[in-house]
């Protein structure tokens, strides 16, 4: 069948009077019922145009709302920043925008963020897009942005349609302000890139603005969970040896909610010196007490931590024993602390050992580490050098061991173990000495042997019980001489008779 499109109705009725069949009436009706439904659906595909073409208008308004400033940073000056959200459900593509800005004396707005700027950005649906003077890990603009007190900021579309406007007051160092819910906004720790975590509640101020820069305060409080940084500097106290460098390391916590801030650590040794890390070296000189103080800032938050640092002069002994098949070396630490030789290192010929972390030396004690373990050779006669970890020697006192045995030896006695040693030492300025030790070689000697000094301490016991021995049986002689001496006996006496010389004889 011909048709005929979308006509008039009296070009309808020429055509229907022209027709062949127009003798047969059903015909005619039909015809007639035809072109009109042709003419219907001409009109309905003109609507359907005009109804979609409104639509997309719609649409490209409805989009543009959906993006909006959610949060401005106007200081430090290197933590500035603009965040706009868009709470669509479809991305915007930001060709053509553009940011302005206007001051409290300003008569007109000039450009902030320039449309070149913003060419191919993309700001996703339900998703934040970041305009910082610093570079964070979410920025995805980074540009000297100019932002003080009493500023307003409008965005604009490609047609130059105003998308969002919003102004501010004071906002203090280190706070942000930011967007609450429609019209309400707060000063609070900034949250750059991300969710605004503030809640509303009573008796603080949350500004209420709109598009047309006019701000008002209500009584209304916000309240947030801040995040938070810690800082640990080490042990509270710490022994060292002078001219000795010490690794400082520090511990922080809590910067998985910094936003993605810088941050800075710093060490302070209480000597004049500092460091920026957080794992740093020094050497403290000079003997006595200080303080280091580990001082950790990330944007507005801030961490310190200390520990006391007590510096020793070296007072270490060394000595070697043992033979070409198995050695030992002994280190003395003849201070009245512990030190920590974590790192340090042991060199004989061109071998190197290294302590592993948390190697501790008691105060005035000795330990003992064997070839087995260290894979050094330090037989009789070779001592090897002791190194702070970056390789400088440690001042220490040689001693000469010449025991030839490098491991201990045990001895059965029925059923009792024993172990026993003995060792020469040749210490300088002193004469050779045979002296007892649990810390070196092991003699062959049985359990209860007894040595030449201790032998020579016994003698004068010896001595003093003889002579003790010698006046005790003198008195007991002298006693007995007395007691015959006083005692009186009949023989003793002789009668003598008395005469007078008066008498006749």
């Amino acid at each position: 069948m011909k048709t005929y499109g979308f006509l008039s109705p009296s070009i309808l009725q020429n055509r229907v009077a022209q027709c062949p069949l127009k003798r047969d009436v059903r015909l005619k009706k039909t015809i007639r019922f035809r072109l009109v439904l042709e003419a219907f659906e001409e009109l309905h595909r003109l609507s359907m145009k005009k109804i979609i073409f409104i639509l997309m208008l719609f649409s490209a308004q409805t989009v543009s709302a959906t993006v909006f400033v959610n949060e401005v940073q106007i200081s430090p000056i290197n933590e500035r920043f603009i965040e706009l959200y868009n709470s669509g459900s479809s991305d915007v593509d930001l060709t053509g925008w553009y940011i302005q800005r206007k001051t409290a004396t300003g008569s007109s707005f000039g450009s902030l963020v320039s449309s070149t700027q913003l060419n191919g950005k993309i700001i996703k649906a339900n998703s934040y897009f970041l305009i910082s003077r610093n570079s964070y890990s979410n920025s995805d603009i980074v540009t000297d942005i100019t932002l003080t007190e009493s500023n307003t900021i409008r965005v604009r579309d490609s047609k130059g349609k105003d998308v969002d406007q919003i102004g501010w007051g004071s906002i203090d160092a280190g706070e942000s302000y930011q967007r609450i819910t429609a019209g309400e906004w707060v000063n609070a720790l900034p949250t750059p890139g991300v969710a605004n975590s503030v809640s509303q509640s009573a008796n603080e101020s949350v500004a209420t603005n709109t598009t047309t820069n006019t701000t008002t305060t209500t009584n209304t409080a916000s309240t947030q969970t801040a995040p938070q940084v810690t800082a640990q500097a080490g042990p509270q106290t710490r022994v060292v040896l002078a001219g000795a460098p010490i690794i400082f390391e520090g511990k922080i916590a809590g910067l998985e909610n910094n936003f993605g801030r810088a941050v800075q650590t710093t060490w302070s040794f209480g000597d004049g010196a500092s460091a920026v890390g957080e794992s740093v070296s020094h050497t403290y000189y000079y003997p006595g007490e200080y303080t280091a103080v580990l001082d950790v800032v990330s944007g507005s938050l801030t961490a310190t931590d200390k520990m006391l640092v007590r510096v020793v002069l070296p007072n270490l002994s060394l000595s070697s024993g043992g033979d070409n098949t198995r050695s030992f070396f002994t280190i003395q630490n003849n201070g009245a602390d512990e030190l920590d030789i974590s790192s340090w290192q042991v060199a004989s010929g061109e071998k190197i050992f290294t302590f592993p972390k948390n190697t501790i030396l008691g105060a005035r004690r000795s330990v003992t580490f064997a070839s087995e373990v260290t894979g050094l050779a330090t037989p009789v006669g070779i001592i090897p050098e002791l190194r702070f970890p970056n390789g400088t020697s440690v001042p220490i006192k040689v001693e000469a061991v010449s025991s030839q045995a490098p491991a201990p030896v045990l001895k059965t006695a029925e059923k009792t173990k024993v172990v026993a040693s003995a060792e020469t030492r040749v210490a300088p300025q002193a004469p050779s000495l045979q002296e007892a030790s649990a810390l070196n070689a092991i003699s062959e000697a049985p359990a209860t042997s007894v040595t030449p000094r201790q032998e020579r301490g016994l003698w004068p016991w010896y001595v003093g019980s003889a002579f003790l021995g010698a006046l005790a049986l003198a008195g007991i002689r002298l006693t007995k001489n007395i007691e015959q001496k006083t005692t009186i006996n009949a023989d003793d006496f002789e009668i003598i008779e008395e005469t007078d010389d008066n008498e006749p004889h």
